[in-house]
């Protein structure tokens, strides 16, 4: 593993996808047992993806205080939840099996029937209720990096990006999606990138650019106090200058 720290990034380098997922896989166990050490419950942020996907299939089988976690996806995609498209049920698949089936997960799209902006006010309601900050603040936050530079679902050049508020929906990949913004995303205690694969080269690099506009790469919104930690293989890091 090679480990760098650059423009407010710390940027740890995996062999391949394996050595990566298993990497992950240690960080997320470890910051559930030592946060809630201190405190009642660990708050955690989820992305949807592949990458993520193989490392919430292994940390499912971890025997955990799973009772005592609370999951959030960062977006989801406006589909029914038994849809292959959904997010929710990746997660029913993979993070919420085995042990992982205790944790408290809040699903979205549990009422088909409701209009945007009841759907948008529930998400922010039980943000409220789980995280009691404001804005909302999770112990981790972990996030995917598309090879436009989206995160979450903030697409380039989308002006929903820059809106004062906590939740909104946007366009993205030709499906209406509903996502957490940057002010949330960057409450978070510890933030975490999940990047893989040749095809993210340019977006990590773009990324880690300080002159990088966050109109075109989006996911440079994701601001914070603390290092944000990178956590890639050798394939998505080729053409970085480290």
């Amino acid at each position: 593993m090679i480990e760098k720290v650059k423009n407010g990034y710390i940027l740890k380098i995996y062999k391949d996808k394996l050595e990566l997922s298993s990497a992950v896989l240690k960080f997320i166990e470890s910051q559930i047992i030592h946060t809630l050490i201190k405190k009642d419950r660990f708050k955690f942020c989820v992305s949807g993806g592949s990458t993520p996907k193989s490392v919430y299939k292994l940390l499912a089988n971890r025997d955990l205080r799973w009772d005592l976690v609370d999951v959030f996806l960062g977006d989801e995609r406006c589909v029914d939840p038994s849809s292959e498209l959904s997010n929710s049920l990746m997660l029913k698949n993979s993070l919420l099996t085995n042990f992982g089936s205790k944790a408290f997960f809040y699903e979205i799209f549990n009422n088909l029937k409701a209009d945007d902006e009841a759907t948008k006010n529930q998400f922010i309601s039980k943000l409220f209720e789980k995280c009691g900050s404001n804005p909302p603040s999770f112990d981790l936050t972990l996030l995917g990096l598309g090879d436009d530079g989206h995160t979450a679902s903030l697409f380039p050049y989308q002006k929903n990006n820059y809106v004062d508020d906590f939740v909104i929906f946007n366009e993205g990949k030709g499906l209406k999606r509903i996502s957490l913004t940057p002010k949330v995303l960057s409450a978070s205690s510890k933030i975490v990138f999940l990047v893989s694969g040749a095809s993210k080269k340019i977006a990590l690099e773009r990324l880690l650019d300080e002159k990088e506009p966050p109109d075109r790469t989006p996911s440079k919104l994701i601001k914070s106090n603390n290092l944000i930690s990178i956590f890639c293989d050798q394939e998505s890091a080729k053409e970085l200058e480290i």
